[in-house]
């Protein structure tokens, strides 16, 4: 059997090992067909920057509800309104159009909610690379059209800067409090051209990511327009989602003398389960989606001492495919693991 040892160092580590979050096209890429559900929220101040921070914005002023979707391009209405794209975020409304590979995600294409007004990029900004984790960066420079109603007015071009700035605990409102959290800060200057009049834009956000959910868990936004006149304005926007689970990404709480295995993973069909317990305990193993949504209790009651096994399938519950959360309980110790099914 591939055993997984579970080992607990509290004397060596302390009570949470912070192992990075890594993003990847796997864990955080888009998919089509996934909602990803936020609340919107009155912007705030992002915080400090740097190593094992601790961000408490559990006092979040709630404002509503709204729903990023993401499409494949060649169902939405964008499919033939670009020459570069395979799948396609819908928000408010508005469409921006990617290619993504398993290396990047590039932006080649916007279109607004009312079909009027079209940017397609000749060089593509990259909206993320591949792996990326706490101190990684990257940077570089974009350029495209601006078309109204099918003609070109003008055109934008810009460089734009992404780095992982900080980790740590992020705390959120209703009592969430997320252990380990990958910030990445990303800072675009834009030139937009139109009727030989610039436009200068910056926008500066900050994404807060965990290793179990696709999505951001909080979005901060800050917009400054500079005009040729001298006169500027800013515009903020905020979210933050308040489904994400929780789960210790690193060593666990549960007793250290126990084997997992869960194999293989990512998986099709069936992922197996497997585990020792040292004496007769009670055990429950529930599966949830990344909402924090209950899909299945596996097992919950007694079990004898010894090797155990069992097995999940999304597909034989006619669930998609995708990312699930697998939360095992043994007698008082807990450990959380993510796992990947494929089609």
């Amino acid at each position: 059997m591939r055993n997984l040892i579970i080992i607990l160092l509290i004397g060596v580590l302390g009570l949470k090992s912070m192992a990075q979050v890594k993003i990847t096209n796997e864990t955080h890429g888009f998919i089509p067909n996934e909602r990803n559900p936020m609340i919107l929220t009155k912007y705030v101040e992002p915080g400090n920057s740097g190593k094992s921070v601790m961000w408490d914005f559990s006092d979040l002023e709630i404002a509503a509800n709204f729903a990023g979707i993401i499409q494949d391009n060649y169902v939405s209405k964008c499919c033939g309104l670009f020459p570069q794209g395979n799948i396609v975020l819908e928000e408010f409304g508005n469409f921006f159009v990617f290619e993504a590979s398993q290396s990047k995600l590039e932006q080649f294409g916007y279109l607004s909610s009312t079909g009027s007004t079209q940017i397609v990029y000749s060089k593509p900004f990259v909206k993320m690379q591949y792996p990326f984790t706490y101190g990684s960066v990257f940077s570089g420079n974009f350029e495209g059209d601006y078309i109204i109603n099918g003609n070109k007015i003008g055109e934008i071009y810009g460089s734009y800067k992404v780095e992982g700035d900080a980790n740590g605990v992020l705390k959120l409102p209703n009592g969430k409090e997320l252990d380990n959290t990958l910030r990445v800060k990303e800072v675009k200057t834009t030139k937009q051209v139109v009727n030989n009049t610039t436009t200068s834009i910056e926008d500066i956000t900050y994404r807060w990511y965990v290793s179990n959910h696709r999505f951001p868990v909080l979005v901060l936004i800050k917009s400054t327009y500079s005009f040729t006149d001298g006169n500027t304005s800013s515009h903020t926007k905020a979210a933050f989602n308040s489904n994400v689970v929780n789960i210790n990404t690193g060593l666990t709480q549960i007793q250290n003398d126990i084997k997992l295995d869960i194999y293989p993973n990512p998986y099709q069909g069936r992922v197996n389960i497997e585990y020792n317990l040292i004496k007769n305990s009670n055990v429950n193993i529930s599966v949830f989606d990344l909402t924090g949504k209950l899909v299945q209790v596996v097992v919950n009651g007694t079990e004898n001492a010894g090797t155990q096994k069992h097995h999940f399938s999304a597909s034989e519950l006619g669930m998609p495919a995708g990312a699930y959360i697998v939360k095992i309980r043994v007698d008082n110790s807990e450990i959380s693991r993510k796992i990947l099914e494929i089609k």
